[in-house]
């Protein structure tokens, strides 16, 4: 276990409470090594435990169990992720924890089934009705990785809370389509969200995303869609636009090599990636992972294991160009997009690696890779993302 107390003690001071204190913990658990270290006793309405599982733990879900019970009093969510964020390494069959006890902020938690994908946005103003606060100052985000639309669940959130409130947060993932689930009451349970609000006037959340992509090719216009469906670029059926753009060595590789040629769509004030996830080859058509709203400008990208690698040192400069101090009592929350570990292969691990590097290891840092990132972008407003990396950072002034 890891462990940091940003608080100043007087020496001697019999009267020196946990109110005094802001303390970040991590720890992590395997099934042949058990817990890194005991459970840190810091129970209480005001310490946030966050939950990142192997997808497997569905099925042995004693160690979960554990978790709820060591922290009755406490706000704890997360979910089942393909691959676990521990402190600078990637792991793939433990489960990593990270534990932040503030002085004076609380923590409202809210969670709503998501059976179905036309259910996500009803699911999301329900999520933000239930942590809604005048001090509310941040909200961390998690879903059924299968089953939600994410661009609707943040719609929903949208709909109730105000613009200004920083959201980062991803949908859980597996390895085989089959077992994505969120962390409830001590047990991983299938189509379900959950959002966690931070409440106070310390408390502060900063989140950014990187990518590392470059683009390709001229813009163009996405004439006719639906959903997440791109029927026609420029008015001709959009795979045979797309064919051109990337290459026949990539479309030798089809439909595999359609991980390293995502999508961008050209926002106001910002660019979002989009996957690619199929095609259909009669009608042309091209089937994405996120919606792509008619009419809108997108370009086509591409990239190289290297400047994915490059996407992590543009997270944290967007980060540090906030205004959120980055110290020891942060906790560090790292969301990367279980497509990017595709297309960087065995050398994924590099990615929390450098993370850490770039914040420092005092700040304690907990993740996963998802099926896909959710982050507030620079115009302010939260957005459902692919093959991006987010980071969040958590502390008290």
């Amino acid at each position: 276990m890891t462990h940091n107390s940003t608080a100043t003690i007087l020496s001697g001071n019999p009267f020196a409470t946990f109110a005094e204190q802001t303390e970040t913990y991590t720890l992590s658990y395997d099934g042949a090594q058990g817990w890194s270290a005991p459970f840190p006793k810091v129970d209480s309405k005001n310490t946030l435990v966050l939950v990142f599982a192997a997808c497997e733990f569905c099925t042995d879900q004693d160690p979960l169990l554990e978790i709820q019970n060591a922290y009755p009093n406490s706000a704890v969510a997360g979910c089942g992720t393909r691959g676990q964020v521990f402190e600078g390494d990637l792991q793939t069959q433990s489960i990593s924890v990270g534990i932040i006890r503030f002085r004076s902020t609380t923590i409202k938690t809210a969670f709503a089934p998501v059976e179905s994908f036309d259910q996500s946005r009803q699911a999301g103003v329900k999520l933000a009705e239930g942590i809604a606060d005048p001090l509310l100052s941040g909200v961390l985000l998690f879903a059924d990785g299968l089953l939600t639309e994410a661009t609707d669940l943040v719609r929903g959130i949208q709909e109730v809370l105000p613009p200004n409130i920083p959201i980062a947060g991803g949908m859980a993932s597996d390895h085989s389509l089959e077992h994505t689930w969120v962390y409830q009451q001590g047990q991983a349970v299938h189509g379900m969200a959950c959002a966690i609000g931070l409440i106070g006037d310390k408390v502060e959340m900063a989140c950014a995303t990187g990518g590392g992509w470059k683009l390709i090719g001229e813009e163009r216009t996405a004439t006719r869609t639906s959903h997440k469906t791109i029927f026609e670029i420029d008015g001709r059926p959009a795979l045979d636009v797309y064919k051109e753009h990337i290459g026949p060595e990539a479309i030798a590789g089809l439909p595999q090599s359609v991980i390293r040629f995502p999508i961008a769509l050209k926002m106001d004030l910002h660019e979002v990636v989009r996957d690619v996830m199929g095609f259909d080859e009669e009608t042309g058509a091209m089937h994405l992972a996120g919606d792509a709203p008619q009419g809108i400008g997108i370009q086509f990208m591409t990239t190289t294991p290297e400047e994915i690698l490059d996407g992590v040192d543009e997270a944290v400069e967007r980060l540090l160009m906030q205004t959120l101090g980055v110290n020891a009592d942060a906790l560090c929350v790292c969301i990367s997009c279980s497509g990017r570990g595709e297309i960087l292969g065995d050398q994924t691990s590099e990615e929390p690696r450098l993370l850490q590097e770039l914040l420092g290891k005092d700040v304690k840092q907990v993740g996963m890779y998802a099926f896909g990132e959710i982050s507030t972008t620079t115009s302010g407003y939260p957005q459902n993302h692919n093959q991006t990396m987010t980071v969040a950072i958590i502390r008290e002034r």
